[in-house]
Order: structure tokens, then C-alpha cells, then sequence
């Protein structure tokens, strides 16, 4: 299967208007080759401190290769990035837009890769935070196609399993007006039950144990939400002993303190 990475989160850009990022006058950018920049980027993001120093690195080399397939859809991923990095509402916004645009045009030029497809469903949900419930559900239906088809891709890839749970998750979780809309749009009302969330959220352990503190977060919800305690509880413990990276993780762990809390009852 190659090498389990832990998982964290990427974002977005739509290049013509980027914020400005402030930079020494006269600062000489070193130039690399495709195959060191995509290593160099690759390696940057698997800390939280390297993602922005990664979209940095993508955006100083975005003339020579914005049109080789692997470095489009980095791009569409640092983008993503700055996105999860980003306090700012307008700036959160921005990246996420011009994400989804580069990781749109990345699957015009490559429909078979995988990581355009994955990075596609990424940023629709990323944009789909600032819509109206009917554009919600447009991106939901979008985030749910692209999902699919980068499973068929990249079947070995747990973090699309991890999204694929979270999506049943919330599925599971619509209120009747929403799923009502959601019919009205596409002709069929969505479904999905919190045991296919947890068959997702199951399957990206196994592709990689120890995936991370929300895949943990999830499993133990699910399993609260079925009445198996005892397995909630499990999940909570393990998620105990994984490191608090992300600002994502930090989240994950105060939620499964309230869940060995009602637990507990």
C-alpha cells in the first residue's frame, strides 16, 4: 500500500487577485526542478508550520509549471490549506474559491487522476461553508460525486474514507426541510444511516491505524449514537495516545472529552 501518512487538511486560490503576501525586496527565489518541488512540498505539509511555507514554494514556481497535472492539484490543495490555516472570513473565502477553480481546471486536463477529483470534493466543501442551504446542497451533491469517483481512483487512500464518513455522518443528520430541499433539487431525497458512516470511518483505520484524532472522534460518535459504549469508549482512549497537531486534532480531542464525559453518566 506504500506509506500511511496521519492525516492533515489542505486549501485554495484563484490566482489573479491573491492577497498579497510580503516578501524582502529584491528576494532571490530559488528555481527547482518539478520532480525536488513536489517532494519539497510534499514533505513541508506534514507539519501544520509547513503548509503556508509549502503554498509559498507553489506559488513562487506557479508560471513555469501551472500546467503539469501534479502541480496543479498541490496547488488546489495549498490552497486548501491556507483555507484551514486562514482566521479571516474574506480570506478564508478567497482561498477557497480560487482552490476549487485550480482543482475544476486540474480535472478538465486529467479526469482519470484521482488527487483532482479528491481535491475537487475538498474545496466544493470548503466553498459550500459561506452558500445559502440550496447552493449547500449543490456542493453536496458535487463533494458526493467527486468523492465517489476518487475512491474508484485511489481506492489505498484512507483520507477519502475519512470524508466519505463524515459525509454519511451528516447525511444521517439532515433535518426534514433539508432533505426535502435536496429532493426538490435532484429528484431524490439523500440517505445515508450512521452504520455507513461507520463502515467509512472503520475502513480508514484499517488502511492506516492510528489515522488520526478525528477519524477517532468520528468512530466514537458513531459507535455513542448506536449505544455501544463500550466501543465509543475504546476510540476515545486510543485517540488518547496520538499526538495534538493540527488545530483540527485540538477540536477532535475536546469533543471526545464531552463524549467520555456523557459516557460516563
Amino acid at each position: 500500500m506504500g506509506k500511511c501518512f496521519r492525516y492533515i487538511t489542505a486549501n485554495t486560490d484563484t490566482e489573479e487577485q491573491s492577497f498579497p503576501v510580503p516578501k524582502a525586496f529584491n528576494t532571490h527565489v530559488e528555481e527547482l526542478n518539478l520532480d525536488v518541488l513536489l517532494q519539497k512540498v510534499d514533505h513541508l505539509r506534514m507539519s501544520e508550520s509547513g503548509k503556508s511555507e509549502s503554498f509559498d514554494l507553489l506559488c513562487d514556481h506557479k508560471e513555469k509549471f501551472r500546467d503539469e497535472i501534479e502541480f496543479m492539484w498541490r496547488f488546489a490543495r495549498a490552497y486548501g490549506d491556507m483555507y484551514e490555516l486562514s482566521t479571516n472570513t474574506q480570506e478564508k473565502k478567497h482561498y477557497a474559491n480560487i482552490g476549487r477553480t485550480l482543482s475544476e481546471r486540474a480535472i478538465n486536463r486529467a479526469p482519470m487522476n484521482g488527487h483532482c477529483h479528491l481535491w475537487y470534493a475538498v474545496l466544493c466543501g470548503y466553498v459550500s461553508e459561506f452558500e445559502g442551504l440550496q447552493n449547500k446542497i449543490n456542493y453536496g451533491h458535487l463533494f458526493k460525486e467527486h468523492l465517489d469517483i476518487a475512491i474508484k481512483l485511489l481506492p489505498e487512500e484512507p483520507f477519502l474514507y475519512y470524508l466519505k464518513g463524515r459525509y454519511c455522518y451528516t447525511v444521517s443528520k439532515l433535518s426534514w426541510i433539508e432533505k426535502k430541499m435536496a429532493a426538490t433539487l435532484f429528484g431524490k431525497i439523500p440517505s445515508s444511516t450512521v452504520q455507513e458512516a461507520l463502515h467509512n470511518f472503520l475502513k480508514a483505520e484499517e488502511l492506516c491505524p492510528g489515522y488520526s484524532n478525528p477519524n477517532y472522534m468520528y468512530l466514537a460518535k458513531c459507535y455513542a449514537d448506536l449505544e455501544e459504549n463500550q466501543n465509543a469508549l475504546k476510540f476515545c482512549n486510543l485517540a488518547l495516545l496520538l499526538p495534538t497537531v493540527t488545530k483540527e486534532d485540538k477540536e477532535a480531542q475536546k469533543e471526545m472529552q464531552k463524549i467520555m464525559t456523557s459516557l460516563k453518566r
